[in-house]
């Protein structure tokens, strides 16, 4: 069986690296703090998921004003709980005009260590993964895992500009382009919005919408695992919640939710983000958003693979499948 460290940590990148949000420090050993909010809670149910415009709208407008912010930086802190394992992590999140961000955080679990890096200058977003063992006096040391990846944005902004007209293939070019538009955008594809209220989190007035997986969605993504599908699947979540600032729309935290038991309606978050000390429309200095690749190591171009969900998502016919008709 796959060592227990790594099926973490692949675990950790699978939920996180979707959501390009996250930034960490674990600490296993620490206990999650029970001030928070992070006990079993209750929350709205429906056996047969509706889609809630009022919701729906609340995402869409949150996605929106994410770029009409000259800039955006913030703290993050996280809390991880999946099955015996527990985190608390902290991090910070930059984004300016021009398509520009950067997300970085690093996992420490038992032997094991990740880290994670998401640069985008503008032109090209480098994505950078890497699982490694830590140092130790009585082990030979090992070449960490490293994965390297990028994608030309500006490619993907031209390409989308060809069906503006078309919603779900401005969420599949949203999903390129990296940061908090990405993750909305995914989330949009993924989940069914089915409830909004409103509350109040340290003083703030806040919308909370929450969201239920598509089951179309789902299947791909557990299909898509492959033979970690049975491994993973009892630590996915069943139900997201998001918070967003009523003032701003900015989206100050991000849950997923596991249901306890099938006969309860009580769920507990497997994995919290938070965002605090928001500051908006201040400068950020550019360097923030430099990054040069490892010498001697290649990264893979995803760009095609985004054009071509633009493309499926616009119902617009790759040129194989294209070629494949005309010849039929």
């Amino acid at each position: 069986m796959k060592n227990p460290y790594i099926l973490t940590l692949t675990l950790l990148f699978t939920l996180t690296c979707s959501l390009r949000v996250v930034s960490a420090w674990p600490q296993a050993e620490d206990a999650p703090d029970k001030s928070t909010a992070e006990s079993t809670q209750p929350t709205e149910t429906k056996s047969v998921p509706t889609q809630n415009e009022e919701a729906l709208q609340v995402v869409r407008d949150s996605r929106t004003r994410l770029f009409d912010f000259q800039s955006v930086q913030a703290d993050m802190t996280q809390r991880v709980a999946l099955g015996d394992f527990h985190f608390q992590a902290s991090g910070k999140y930059f984004a300016v005009e021009g398509f520009k961000s950067r997300i970085e955080y690093s996992v420490k679990l038992g032997e094991m260590e990740g880290d994670f890096l998401e640069v985008c200058d503008g032109q090209i977003l480098h994505t950078r993964r890497q699982i490694r063992t830590k140092p130790s006096a009585t082990k030979t040391p090992t070449p960490p895992q490293v994965e390297l990846t990028r994608r030309d944005i500006q490619k993907i902004i031209r390409e989308i500009q060809l069906y503006a007209d078309k919603p779900e293939a401005y969420r599949a070019a949203e999903m390129g382009i990296g940061g908090l538009p990405a993750v909305l955008a995914s989330l949009e594809r993924t989940m069914i919005f089915d409830a909004i209220r409103e509350e109040e989190e340290e003083g703030e007035p806040v919308l909370v919408v929450q969201g239920v997986w598509n089951p179309n969605e789902q299947n791909r993504i557990l299909t898509g695992l492959g033979g970690l599908s049975s491994q993973i699947q009892e630590f996915l979540p069943d139900r997201v919640r998001i918070s967003f600032s009523k003032a701003t729309l900015f989206p100050r935290k991000f849950q997923y939710l596991k249901k306890l038991t099938e006969e309860e309606t009580s769920y507990r978050p497997i994995l919290t983000v938070s965002f605090t000390n928001v500051i908006l429309n201040e400068p950020i200095p550019a360097q923030r958003f430099s990054y040069i690749p490892p010498p001697g190591m290649e990264e893979r171009d995803e760009t095609a693979i985004f054009i071509e969900a633009i493309q499926k998502s616009a119902k617009v016919p790759t040129p194989d499948s294209a070629t494949k008709a005309k010849n039929e």
